[in-house]
C-alpha cells in the first residue's frame, strides 16, 4: 500500500487524534459504567485484534482495497486499546497494591522496579529487534502475539482481582449542571444567595458563591412555586450551590485550551514529518544501521526528564499543595511554547540543510548524505515541550479545579491536543491550495518543509 508522504503523515495525525481525544469518554465510561477490569480486558482484547488485522493488511493475502479498508479498520481498533489502557492500568494496579497492605514488602518493591524498568526496556528492545525483520506482516504478527499472551495471563489471576464497582463520574455534575439552568432559562435570575440551594451539612468543602457566570445560576436556585422536597428529589432540576462553583471553575480554565489546540500541531510534527525527514538521512552508526524508533525513544526519554525536573522545581520553590492560598502560576506554557519556536526554527534550518544537499547532489529519490543525528535536537526538544506542558498544565488544574474533576480536566487537555494533531491536516491541505503545490509534492525530497516549519513558528508566536 503506498501513499503519498502527506497522505501518510495525514493517517498518523488521525490516528493519533482520535486516540487522545477518546482519552475523555473512555474515562467517563470507565467511571459511570464498567470500572478499570472491564476496560482493560477490552484495551487487551483491541490490541489483540487491531495488530491481528495489521499483520493480515500487510500480508499477500489481500490487496487493493481491501488491503486499504483494514489497515484502517486496525488502527482505529487499536486506538481503543491505546486510551483504554493508559486509563485503566496504572488505576487497576495501584488497586491491586493497595490491597496487598504491604509496599513496604522487599518483594512487592522488586516487582515493581522489575515492573517499571521493564516499561522502558522492552520497548528499546522491540524498536531494535522489530525493524531488522523485513516481511511486514511478521512485524505485526509479533505483537499480536504478545498481546494474546499478556491477555491469557492477565484473566488467568481475574478471581484474585480487588474490583472496584463504579462510583460514577463526577462530569456527571457538571451535565446536571447545565440541564438544571437551562430547564430555568425562562426565570429570572436570582436577586440573593438566600434564593440559592445548598446543604452546609452534606459536604465540609462547600464553596462560596461568585457572581461570575450569573447564567449558572439558575441551577441552584429554588423555584417559589414548588415544594422544596419535590424540588431535591430531581437532581436534574436542582443543583447545590457548590456543585455550580464546580462547573465554574471547569468553565474558567477554557481559554487556556487554546494553548494545547496551537501545541497540538507542533506535536503532530513528531510521528510524521520528523521521521520522514529521517527516513531519507543516513542512519548509520559506525558498521550498525540504527532503527528510526529510536529518535522516538530519544524524544520520550526527554519528556520523562522534562516532568520529572518540572516536580523537582516545583518542590524546590516550597509549594504547598495542602494551601489554598498559594498560587501555582503556569510558568511551563510560556516556557514550553517559548521552546516550541526554538523546535520548529531548528526543524527549519536542518531541512533547509537538508534540501540543499539533496539541490547540488542531485538526489532526489536517494538518501541525502547527512547524519540522521542532525535530528537528534528537535526530537529532544520535542519530547521536552511535551513533558514540561503536561507537568504544567496538570499543576495549574490542581490549584483551579477541584481534585474529583482534575483528571477529567487533564483529559480534555490531551483531546484539545489531538484536535490540533488533526487540524495539521487541514493546515498543510490549506497551505498546500494556496502555494499552488509547491510546497508539498508525492516525496519529501521534492517539498519544501521548511515553509511549514515557519508557518508553525508564526502561529506559536501568535499564541
Amino acid at each position: 500500500m503506498k501513499l503519498k508522504f502527506t497522505d501518510a503523515a495525514a493517517v498518523v495525525n488521525v490516528f493519533a487524534g482520535v486516540s487522545a481525544i477518546g482519552h475523555l469518554g473512555m474515562q467517563f465510561l470507565v467511571d459511570a459504567f464498567i470500572g478499570h477490569f472491564w476496560m482493560l480486558c477490552l484495551s487487551t482484547l483491541a490490541f489483540s485484534f487491531g495488530f491481528g488485522f495489521l499483520a493480515i493488511s500487510a500480508s499477500p493475502i489481500l490487496s487493493g482495497g481491501g488491503q486499504k479498508g483494514l489497515f484502517y479498520v486496525a488502527l482505529t481498533v487499536i486506538s481503543v486499546g491505546i486510551f483504554g489502557r493508559s486509563i485503566s492500568l496504572g488505576a487497576f494496579t495501584e488497586n491491586q497494591i493497595e490491597d496487598v497492605g504491604n509496599k513496604g514488602n522487599p518483594a512487592m518493591l522488586v516487582s515493581f522496579v522489575i515492573g517499571n524498568v521493564g516499561n522502558f526496556v522492552f520497548p528499546l528492545l522491540a524498536a531494535i529487534a522489530i525493524p531488522q525483520i523485513n516481511p511486514w506482516f511478521v512485524r505485526f504478527a509479533i505483537p499480536a502475539g504478545c498481546e494474546v499472551l499478556a491477555m491469557l495471563i492477565f484473566l488467568s489471576g481475574a478471581c484474585s482481582y480487588k474490583r472496584e464497582k463504579p462510583g460514577g463520574s463526577p462530569m456527571t455534575t457538571v451535565f446536571r449542571v447545565f440541564a438544571a439552568s437551562a430547564s430555568k432559562i425562562s426565570c429570572g435570575y436570582p436577586n440573593n444567595s438566600t434564593q440559592l440551594y445548598e446543604q452546609s451539612e452534606c459536604d465540609p468543602d462547600m464553596k462560596p458563591h461568585t457572581t461570575s457566570l450569573r447564567c449558572l445560576d439558575r441551577a441552584a436556585m429554588i423555584l417559589q412555586h414548588e415544594p422544596l422536597e419535590q424540588q431535591r428529589k430531581n437532581r436534574w432540576r436542582l443543583c447545590r450551590v457548590t456543585e455550580v462553583e464546580q462547573t465554574k471553575s471547569v468553565i474558567h480554565t477554557v481559554p487556556l485550551f487554546t494553548t494545547s489546540l496551537i501545541s497540538g500541531i507542533v506535536f503532530s510534527l513528531g510521528n510524521t514529518f520528523f521521521l520522514e525527514q529521517a527516513n531519507h538521512l543516513d542512519s548509520t552508526f559506525g558498521s550498525w544501521n540504527l532503527p528510526l524508533p529510536l529518535l522516538l525513544l530519544f524524544s520520550e526519554a526527554a519528556r520523562l526528564g522534562s516532568r520529572e525536573l518540572c516536580v523537582m522545581a516545583a518542590k524546590r520553590q516550597g509549594i504547598n499543595p495542602e494551601s489554598p492560598k498559594q498560587t501555582k502560576t503556569p510558568y511551563g506554557i510560556p516556557v514550553s511554547i517559548i521552546l516550541s519556536i526554538f523546535c520548529c526554527a531548528i526543524a527549519a534550518h536542518v531541512e533547509s540543510r537538508r534540501l540543499k544537499v539533496v539541490t547540488t547532489q542531485d538526489l532526489v529519490h536517494e538518501t541525502v548524505p547527512m547524519s540522521v543525528f542532525w535530528l537528534l535536537p528537535q526530537y529532544i526538544l520535542l519530547g521536552s515541550i511535551t513533558g514540561i506542558y503536561e507537568n504544567s498544565f496538570a499543576l495549574y488544574l490542581e490549584e483551579t479545579v477541584p481534585e474529583e474533576l482534575s483528571q477529567y480536566m487533564v483529559l480534555l487537555n490531551v483531546g484539545v491536543c489531538g484536535v490540533g494533531i488533526m487540524s495539521n491536516i487541514a493546515l498543510v491541505s490549506a497551505v498546500g491550495r494556496v502555494s499552488g503545490g509547491k510546497w508539498f509534492q508525492d516525496t519529501i525530497n521534492k517539498s519544501r518543509w521548511t515553509m511549514c516549519h515557519k508557518k508553525n513558528n508564526a502561529a506559536q508566536e501568535n499564541d
